[in-house]
């Protein structure tokens, strides 16, 4: 009888193969510039994971006949988080700051998936400190899903959250939503 089971641990994966020309950098085809780096990548990968990659790389845009996408709202660590999960549908070393950008990375080149990911995170460690700054992404994203999320957590903490320095700070920086916030909580 023919085994395979001890073969195929040995055989690399499509996940492994891409996660190694993302590490060897070999083919690559554009560049994604940032103000201090430069991250080499594959056009068709980018085209596959972002509609919005598609529209730059495959119109008369700009980015199509220099090959290179200028990143100028995102941090290198975001840039090589970014490009790392769309190679390997991964994440490495999540943690709140990084799940904030690369969320907002997400929205902008729309990898739903990875919005989706990032925001999980965020609501699944929401704290008392982090409600407004949640708040604010939800809204500035018009996230609807994420944004209820966060409405409900605030609405089970209102007291801690409402009388917290972080929400005097939002009521300053967006007053509107945090009426809003309030009026939702006291008109049910």
């Amino acid at each position: 009888m023919y085994n395979v089971s001890h073969k195929l641990p040995a055989s690399p994966s499509v996940l492994d193969d891409l996660k190694a020309i993302y590490d060897n950098q070999s083919l690559t085809d554009v560049e994604l510039k940032t103000e201090t780096k430069t991250f080499p990548a594959h056009k068709v990968l980018l085209c596959v994971r972002s509609p919005v990659f598609t529209t730059m790389l495959s119109s008369d845009m700009r980015e199509k006949n220099i090959n290179i996408i200028l990143i100028d709202d995102l941090e290198d660590d975001t840039v090589q988080q970014l490009l790392l999960f769309l190679y390997t549908d991964q994440l490495e070393d999540l943690c709140w700051d990084s799940a904030m950008k690369l969320y907002h990375a997400g929205d902008k080149y729309q990898i739903e998936r990875l919005k989706v990911i990032c925001s999980s995170f965020l609501v699944d460690n929401l704290d008392i400190s982090s409600a407004c700054e949640l708040l604010i992404l939800a809204d500035t994203h018009s996230d609807s899903d994420l944004k209820v999320a966060v409405e409900d957590f605030i609405f089970r903490h209102d007291k801690q959250v409402f009388g917290s320095e972080n929400w005097e700070k939002l009521t300053r920086i967006n007053s509107e939503l945090a009426l809003k916030t309030m009026l939702l909580k006291y008109k049910t």
